[in-house]
């Protein structure tokens, strides 16, 4: 089985995902605004976000590497993909799971210091060697899984 690079995948991903934290960061500020517009209220709106992100950003990297074991050659052509569609969906994940450790609800809610979501920047940033990490684990669980 031809296996792919995750590492140079994520590595070119990582490039993209230094210049689009404030776009990920106002998609993450939309939910919270589609919440609110649901009758939730500012701060509860982030702490769902957060614990939603925190749940999935855990168990997505799981569910991946059982995805790539049990993968069959068929499955192979679309890995490249999915693996991008990943990388994407963690990164946003981490980002907004890493916020609530830099900012508050209530910051992120009612103060204009000037914080303004600008932590939701600097955790993307963060999550960037995570997911170089998460490809190093894949490219090891994918080759196990071919011995």
């Amino acid at each position: 089985m031809e296996s792919i690079n995750f590492i140079k995948s994520t590595l070119k991903f990582s490039i993209l995902g230094f210049f689009i934290p404030g776009f990920t960061a106002i998609f993450l500020l939309g939910i919270q605004m589609l919440l609110s517009a649901c009758g939730i209220e500012c701060t509860i709106a982030w702490k769902i976000i957060w614990t939603i992100t925190t749940i999935l950003g855990i168990s997505l990297p799981f569910i991946f590497a059982n995805y790539i074991t049990n993968i069959t050659d068929e499955k192979l052509k679309s890995l490249k993909s999915k693996f991008r569609i990943f990388n994407f969906v963690e990164y946003v994940c981490i980002q907004s799971s890493l916020g609530c450790y830099f900012s508050s609800s209530n910051t992120l809610c009612y103060v204009s210091d000037g914080q303004n979501g600008l932590e939701l920047v600097f955790t993307a940033w963060l999550a960037l060697p995570i997911l170089v990490i998460l490809s190093f684990v894949f490219k090891e669980t994918i080759s196990y899984a071919e011995e």
